[in-house]
């Protein structure tokens, strides 16, 4: 009869379904339930798909028609029943996230995915979406929040990467040019923005390091908004 929140996570490029639960310098399973034993967040779903059919940035098509109505329909969300309204209605309830090509798949879901989705942790990679420039990029995402039509307060991103991080070089300079949009109000609190950057120094792009950014940010996701 409890609903939980639900957290789409996903792997990197090379990886597959497994990783995230199966993997020893992952073992995020490990993670969760300390954290949730520890009250540092609620009891939630995490979901680890793959990419490995669609691709990362072709994803956000296979989880908007398929991972979200198979998984959402079988165990107990926010979403009263997988009808596009059910899930718009329940978007605060849901994220997503991911790791080097699973942070493209990331940026991608967030632009065609913002009417069901309201958190986004995109880690150690920028949005591709077939742009070059950083600003571009950054562009791209502005537009994609403005023909959603949302406000400011119902749409949050927490991305991370490691200063050695091979990611860092190109999501940084995005970051930099979304800080200057009105789209994106920056800050460490999500109670008063919806925008925050997590770099962490000397570290590289393993998820060794990627899963300590995952428990620095999650406990501040599904605390806006909750219906």
């Amino acid at each position: 009869n409890k609903k939980y929140n639900i957290f789409y996570l996903m792997h990197g490029g090379g990886e597959n379904e497994r990783t995230l639960f199966f993997q020893d310098d992952t073992m995020m399973q490990n993670i969760f339930d300390h954290m949730i034993e520890n009250g540092e967040m609620e009891p939630m779903i995490v979901v680890t798909p793959t990419f490995n059919q669609s691709g990362a940035e072709g994803f956000w098509s296979e989880f908007r028609d398929k991972v979200v109505p198979f998984v959402e329909g079988k165990y107990s969300t926010y979403a009263e029943s997988t009808s596009p309204e059910d899930l718009k209605a329940s978007r605060f309830h849901r994220a997503y996230g991911g790791f080097s090509m699973g942070a493209v798949s990331t940026w991608a879901v967030l632009t065609h995915c913002l009417d069901i989705v309201a958190y986004f942790m995109p880690l150690s990679g920028d949005h591709w979406g077939g742009t070059q420039t950083s600003y571009d990029k950054a562009k791209a995402i502005a537009n994609a929040i403005d023909q959603s039509g949302l406000q400011k307060d119902e749409y949050f991103i927490c991305c991370a990467t490691g200063t050695t991080d091979i990611a860092y070089p190109n999501l940084g300079p995005q970051v930099e040019e979304m800080k200057k949009m009105s789209q994106f109000v920056y800050t460490s609190d999500l109670s008063q923005g919806n925008f925050y950057f997590l770099v962490a120094e000397g570290k590289d792009h393993w998820w060794g390091n990627v899963r300590h950014y995952v428990y620095d940010m999650l406990p501040y996701f599904f605390h806006e908004h909750q219906q």
